[in-house]
């Protein structure tokens, strides 16, 4: 919910957690003056605390009860997801639509496009993401996906999933093992979206003839792969040696170890690493045992999600910017890289514009505040285009 700050607040951070401690006094959501901290009073923040740029999360599947495959969703969900990530400092996200029939992705996919036409998630929605149904059909990279659902490499299929995302598609995730898959990317990279390898098993030749087909990403690297895997020849060292692919990850303490998280970011560049919440509609409810993607799972006490009697993850409950903070604290990043894989990265990943939101003097606000020793990681202030949301 948007605050009044008529009366004006001052905040007190570093910008990317690095530099001068600064004062930022805001007034009816408009930067008034930034400088270095000088004042005894001050509304919010301290010299820990550290001021970044609002997020971008590529890959959301829900939050807070609202399911973007509930074959009920209407606008109003949307909304409700969009202002409840905005709590949590992100200003834009890209709605994920997982493996289902044919006909159930058309429709969520319209649902979407259509909710545009509204201003607020117009500028909150960018796109949609498709993750599946072209992905392995294999236990372990299919991960949570329903086996009945998952398809081969099929252009026409493709063409209706386009069609209803009505120039919306921003990229898509899939198994570049199945055959057809090359000739599949192409048609995707044709259309104007990207390409995203995930849910699968693929050797190192098909990762390469991907690339080469025009793949340019990496969905949740290290997860939606088997749960053991050959030493030598597994999917996961090609993407990590090929430097056209841009790897996502999910920060959240739960899918990666740290020395795996820590690993992957060495090896890609923090350039070419994009944070990701994959959020599923459990993220914000209590733990217990639910329903998703069709199937039964468990959302436990510490936040992991899993499918019941299996180590097999079935999404994540967590918010961005805890991921964030997880790669900036445990991920071996700076925070200034970290706030960019979850901002400029993924922008310049699917060719949106970006975002200049350093405070400047005179100009709408549109940052966060974030105390790097807190427990929830929920930023401490919040302003997206202007408005205040903490």
């Amino acid at each position: 919910m948007q605050k009044t700050d008529s009366k004006g607040r001052i905040l007190r951070g570093r910008w990317l957690g690095r530099g001068p401690v600064l004062d930022l006094e805001v007034r009816a959501g408009r930067v008034v003056s930034t400088g270095a901290a000088k004042r005894r009073h001050h509304d919010a923040g301290s010299e820990r605390h550290n001021f970044g740029p609002t997020l971008l999360d590529i890959q959301v599947n829900g939050a807070i009860g609202v399911d973007l495959q509930d074959p009920t969703l209407e606008a109003g969900g949307l909304h409700t997801i969009t202002r409840h990530l905005a709590q949590w400092g992100v200003s834009r996200w890209v709605p994920t639509l997982v493996t289902d029939s044919l006909d159930a992705m058309e429709s969520a996919a319209r649902v979407i496009v259509e909710a545009l036409s509204d201003a607020e998630l117009a500028a909150a929605i960018p796109g949609i993401h498709l993750e599946g149904p072209f992905i392995s059909p294999m236990d372990g990279p299919r991960g949570a996906h329903p086996l009945a659902h998952v398809l081969q490499p099929d252009v026409k299929a493709f063409r209706r999933l386009d069609k209803a995302c009505g120039g919306k598609l921003l990229y898509m995730t899939l198994a570049p093992e199945g055959k057809g898959a090359v000739t599949l990317i192409r048609a995707i990279c044709g259309s104007g979206a990207r390409v995203s390898l995930g849910h699968h098993h693929a050797e190192a030749a098909a990762i390469r003839a991907a690339a080469d087909a025009g793949a340019t990403l990496c969905t949740h690297l290290g997860n939606g792969v088997l749960p053991q895997l050959q030493r030598h020849f597994n999917p996961l060292w090609p993407q990590l040696a090929d430097e056209r692919l841009t790897a996502s990850v999910i920060a959240d303490g739960h899918h990666l170890p740290e020395d795996v998280l820590r690993t992957i970011v060495r090896a890609k560049g923090a350039q070419r690493i994009i944070a990701v919440s994959d959020a599923v509609h459990l993220s914000g409810l209590k733990p217990g045992p639910y329903e998703i993607f069709g199937g039964k799972v468990e959302l436990l006490k510490t936040g992991k999600i899993v499918i019941p009697g299996t180590p097999l993850l079935a999404g994540s409950a967590s918010m961005l910017t805890p991921c964030v903070a997880h790669l900036a604290k445990r991920g071996g990043m700076t925070w200034a890289e970290a706030f960019a894989s979850a901002s400029k990265n993924p922008a310049r990943a699917l060719g949106l514009p970006p975002r200049d939101t350093r405070p400047v003097s005179g100009k709408a606000a549109d940052f966060l505040l974030l105390d790097p020793e807190s427990k929830t990681m929920q930023p401490e202030a919040v302003y997206i285009r202007g408005q205040r949301l903490r």
